[in-house]
């Protein structure tokens, strides 16, 4: 047996090796249990054990499930997404997708889809079978819904992990499933639709509490910066309202600008708000409240 191989795999695997690894690297069915017996290794899954030195963590969590349901199985969803790192927690629930064929159970924390996978859609990531990002990305949000799923998918398309056309074809590939719906309207925003759907939401949103005193699309001549479509304003309070869609449509040129527009409408006495399609969709009533406190007339001493 080299145990220094042995070391090095359990070092690559965080501490996590199946029973078929361990007997590949030299050791007897005998030595596996002895180490078991021991309390050297501990069983995770049948057939799949964790070393003493390391701890059960996310990441062995993976591993283990991985290892356990074998070669086949494609880490996706939530987990994928992590393991993929474009979200910082790790999911309770780990998903893998199997081949219809196969006649394997979800246990625990761990729940087992039967479906095909296009070859196309699938990588290894640290060892892991796991789904492409755009497909992660597309799974995941189909699981986490239309707030937590924008906010995953405006970050990965942000960072430039993802594509909006690569979206589209994992989207395409997974039709019908759980969840389209949906991705189809989270890749309409992406596409650029947040902020015009932002901005009428803002609109319902002071008409429901019925603030009045504002308009959409004010034009004004501003001192050192010049005409200026407001994307919403109070004249008389002299506050403005931008409203933005998501990161993924800020770019450095038109963020530039916003910031001199911006600056100018400061210095020449306007209170200026953002908000975006995020803050509208998680927290409407703070929107509101923001605003109502930035149009309500200075107490009297």
């Amino acid at each position: 047996m080299d145990t220094e191989d042995l070391s090095a795999l359990l070092r690559r695997q965080d501490g996590v090796l199946s029973r078929a690894q361990a007997l590949a690297h030299g050791l007897t069915r005998a030595a596996i249990d002895h180490r078991l017996a021991r309390g050297l290794w501990t069983v995770l899954w049948p057939c799949v054990y964790l070393s003493a030195a390391h701890t059960l963590g996310a990441r062995v969590r993976v591993r283990g499930a991985a290892l356990w349901l074998g070669g086949t199985a494609t880490l996706t969803g939530v987990g994928a997404a992590w393991w993929w790192r474009l979200r910082d927690e790790p999911p309770e629930v780990l998903h893998f997708l199997v081949p219809p064929e196969r006649r394997v159970r979800s246990r625990g924390t761990v729940r087992v889809v039967r479906r095909a996978l296009e070859a196309r859609f699938r990588s290894t990531v640290d060892g892991v079978p796991v789904v492409s990002r755009a497909y992660a990305v597309v799974e995941a949000a189909a699981e986490l819904g239309l707030r937590h799923g924008a906010e995953l998918m405006d970050r990965a398309l942000l960072a430039d992990r993802v594509t909006l056309d690569g979206l589209r074809r994992a989207h395409r590939a997974r039709l019908g499933r759980p969840g389209s719906v949906t991705v189809a309207r989270l890749l309409a925003l992406a596409a650029g639709r947040a902020r015009s759907e932002a901005e009428r939401r803002l609109h319902r949103l002071l008409r429901g509490a019925g603030v009045v005193g504002w308009f959409a699309d004010h034009r004004v001549v501003v001192p050192g910066y010049g005409a200026a479509v407001l994307d919403l304003a109070f004249p008389t309070a002299r506050v403005v309202v931008e409203v933005d869609g998501w990161a993924y449509h800020r770019d450095l040129p038109a963020f530039r600008r916003d910031q001199a527009r911006q600056n100018a409408l400061v210095l020449a006495g306007w209170t200026v708000l953002r908000v975006n399609w995020h803050d509208l969709e998680a927290d409407p009533d703070a929107v509101l409240a923001t605003i109502t406190a930035a149009i309500a007339p200075p107490a009297t001493a």
